[in-house]
């Protein structure tokens, strides 16, 4: 059993600026079940849009947010992060982070976007971040990293202390986290929640193999609402390639003009968003993508870069281009594969800008959160801007809150008679039965039918997996396929809940945009 002020799970912008902005003075402890950097932070290409001085305006930025949200974005809080990313431009600047775009310089484009706001690092802005932002904390006196981490459950003082239940809402007193093949008891007087989203539940994805929903799965279990969980995101250009299927083709390339096209070398945009094309937002550009694949009986279509030439590319995108000369493509000689992949989680856990949630003592950060500035579709390079926002606020307000002391004992993880896995084709086939339901029904277009039949077979895989959780020795695999059954469900849940089309969500059968928007929450046992 182990005690810190802070504990951290999740080693993404969200969870690392939090614990760097945090006084010196605290003890904080931050998990990541991979090795640092990782996460959809440093995956990221496109950048941070921010709002720097010039011809832009908060209310520019939160017009195209609110447009691109579809009607669902809570403006007053999308506002109060917006205003934020000026500091948090200048906060990373300070930590020796700058970007390209900040003062004078150009910033990028993407679609959705009216105006140059998104500042970057060449097209390797995530990994910039993220690398920086693990070297400070690892030099920090004040911050414990433990990698290969599995944050399991969240300890709560109703279950695990119900003494010290006081008043109403339950409280966090910390996590039980599987590592080097124990469950520890970690207790603190904050825990953070910066664990990301949940892409691995598709079939095809541009985040790494971590992004399991854990984070969002655990808050649920532990009583706390999520809204929102219809709405993901698929980016429509990820690399079309047996070997890279996560590659990432950013969005920032059709800014700077890259150009959509079928296998006839036909630009198609011009037949389902003719005013903004290949600059329409992601969900206008997923949907048009699938919609002219299945057209045409393909299974990718491709993204024209040549027009730009290899200096160009070479200097403005170095990531995007080594990736694809990997993969066997010279970018500017012949047009990049590219598919729609789950991208972005835009609901999660309802969160405030700091990160608070109804349970005392758990904050929850970044894609895990669902704050509201999204809405019903993320707008490009806003995810890094929540997520930088979201983990200094939340710093500010523990750093001035924290008091008391923690509890300083729980029961520890008790094993009972479970017993070690020893059949993991039991775990990999349900990984991929998941997966290919989520794929094949709960994709970017979809029917009552097939939402309807996901969800049967998902409660099959839950119960199935359930029973393995309770009988069988907790490993990381069989702990992520519980987490994404839990999200997955939530997904298709929140889906059937929707009876209309909005941003994300198209159904076929209700294919019109209802008058009256309302936010989707389910919460455990009421819902």
């Amino acid at each position: 059993m182990t005690h810190c002020d802070v504990l951290v799970v999740g080693g993404g912008m969200g969870g690392l600026m939090c614990a760097l902005m945090l006084p010196e003075e605290l003890s904080v402890t931050v998990l990541s079940k991979v090795p640092l950097p990782t996460g959809s932070t440093h995956l990221a290409q496109g950048g941070i849009a921010a709002v720097t001085p010039g011809g832009d305006s908060p209310e520019m930025h939160l017009r195209d947010t609110v447009l691109a949200g579809a009607g669902l974005v809570h403006e007053e809080t999308a506002m109060g992060i917006i205003r934020l990313g000026g500091s948090l431009i200048e906060t990373l600047e300070s930590l020796g982070i700058p970007l390209e775009g900040a003062g004078d310089g150009v910033a990028g484009i993407e679609g959705g976007h009216s105006y140059r706001r998104v500042l970057h690092y060449y097209d390797r802005t995530g990994r910039f971040i993220s690398r920086r932002l693990a070297q400070i904390c690892r030099a920090r006196s004040n911050i414990t990293i433990i990698e290969n981490a599995f944050a399991m459950n969240i300890i709560t003082a109703s279950r695990e202390a119900p003494e010290t239940v006081s008043g109403t809402g339950d409280t966090c007193l910390g996590i039980y986290v599987l590592h080097e093949g124990r469950v520890r008891t970690m207790l603190a007087r904050e825990t953070v929640i910066a664990t990301g989203g949940a892409g691995k539940a598709y079939r095809y994805t541009s985040n790494d193999d971590s992004a399991t929903g854990d984070g969002i799965a655990m808050a649920y279990r532990a009583g706390l609402p999520v809204r929102n969980m219809e709405f993901y995101q698929f980016h429509p250009t990820c690399l079309f390639h047996p070997d890279y299927r996560n590659f990432l083709i950013t969005e920032a390339l059709r800014g700077e003009g890259a150009l959509l096209v079928d296998h006839q070398g036909t630009r198609f945009m011009r037949e389902y968003d003719p005013e903004r094309m290949e600059l329409a937002p992601r969900d206008v550009v997923a949907r048009a993508i699938d919609s002219h694949m299945k057209q045409q009986g393909t299974d990718h279509v491709f993204l024209d870069a040549t027009g730009l030439g290899e200096a160009y590319l070479r200097n403005h995108f170095p990531e995007v281009t080594w990736g694809v000369m990997k993969a066997g493509i010279i970018p500017w000689e012949k047009p990049i594969p590219v598919v729609p992949a789950a991208h972005y989680c835009v609901g999660g856990v309802i969160a405030g800008i700091d990160g608070s949630t109804e349970m005392k003592g758990l904050r929850v950060v970044g894609e895990a959160a669902s704050t509201g500035l999204h809405g019903a579709n993320r707008l490009g390079s806003n995810s890094l801007l929540e997520a930088g926002v979201m983990g200094m606020e939340a710093a500010r307000r523990i750093g001035g809150d924290i008091s008391g002391e923690p509890v300083k004992h729980v029961r520890d993880w008790y094993y009972g008679r479970a017993k070690p896995l020893e059949e993991s084709v039991l775990v990999d086939h349900s990984w991929a039965s998941l997966r290919s339901v989520m794929w094949d029904y709960v994709g970017i277009v979809r029917t009552d039918k097939r939402l309807r039949r996901a969800l049967r077979l998902l409660e099959v895989l839950s119960e199935e997996t359930e029973e393995d959780y309770w009988n069988l020795l907790p490993s990381r695999d069989l702990l992520e396929l519980r987490n994404l059954c839990t999200v997955s469900t939530l997904m298709v849940r929140s889906a059937l809940r929707r009876r209309e089309s909005r941003g994300l969500h198209f159904l076929q059968d209700c294919p019109e945009t209802s008058s009256t928007a309302r936010d989707t929450v389910l919460r455990k046992g009421l819902s």
